[in-house]
């Protein structure tokens, strides 16, 4: 049997902002029902890269296919049609924090579909159940803990019950144990539902835990693509270096360009 066609497709991505490119040279495809991750250190452009993949910016050139439509020639029309199929979860959790948590999680049926409020109700209650979050319905997000703010965050991201879930740093700033739960969440929706997950981090505990498969980022360009075990093998220094969490001479300037793209990445 041949493969499916790729959910994603990025051929030859350039992303810049005035005369600094940060992003340049970037391709890779996404499979159906995989989840693919986004790896790199602070300032390798995985934020700018994913603000591209889900329409919030547009690059400089190369192209965005999604489903095989140009996403990245499309009309901000077509764009939030488009949209409408993904489903983000940032880094944050960007809850409102006015809001209560199950009205956060019925936002986006409450702007996008005509259904009646009791329907919405209904799949607000299922998405948080789905999450691990029966009985806090009526709580504020100042009154859950990080984790809880993180798994509400999923819970929105599904509510419009999307093709492809795109997650920000999804680990950042929770305890490993916490951190670990929520992996495995984000691996039991995925099987459960055959989403397409597209996860942004920095953490390889996580990365061991979840990923398909792997890109990862150096200094704006992919120093490889494949199964966390094809790239324990191959002799790239970077991603050699970054597995073994070993720093070395060139250690300085990697923070001196990180720090140059701080207000971008």
């Amino acid at each position: 049997m041949s493969s499916p066609d790729p959910v994603i497709i990025v051929e030859d991505l350039q992303v810049a902002f005035g005369e600094k490119v940060v992003l340049d040279q970037i391709n890779f495809s996404v499979q159906p029902g995989e989840i693919f991750v986004i790896l790199g250190g602070s300032g390798s452009g995985k934020t700018t890269l994913l603000r591209n993949l889900v329409g919030l910016m547009r690059p400089r050139s190369g192209r965005i296919l999604i489903d095989g439509k140009d996403f990245t020639a499309m009309s901000s029309v077509e764009r939030m049609e488009i949209r409408r199929s993904m489903g983000m979860c940032f880094q944050g959790s960007a809850l409102l924090g006015s809001l209560s948590v199950a009205d956060n999680v019925a936002l986006p049926l409450r702007e996008h579909t005509k259904l009646e409020e009791s329907t919405i109700e209904i799949m607000t209650r299922i998405k948080l159940e789905l999450v691990g979050l029966s009985g806090v319905e009526e709580y504020l997000p100042s009154e859950l803990s990080g984790g809880m703010r993180k798994r509400a965050g999923i819970a929105r991201a599904m509510a419009m019950d999307p093709k492809i879930i795109f997650y920000d740093e999804p680990s950042a700033g929770l305890d490993p144990i916490v951190a670990a739960g929520l992996d495995e969440l984000i691996r039991t929706m995925q099987s459960t539902f055959n989403l397409t997950s597209v996860v942004v981090t920095h953490e390889m505990e996580s990365v061991k835990i979840i990923a398909d498969r792997v890109c990862v980022l150096h200094k704006g360009r992919v120093a490889g693509v494949g199964t966390l075990a094809e790239l324990e093998q191959t002799d790239h220094p970077y991603i050699q270096q970054f597995f073994a969490r070993r720093p070395d001479d060139s250690d300085l300037a990697d923070a001196a360009y990180a720090r140059s793209l701080t207000d971008i990445d």
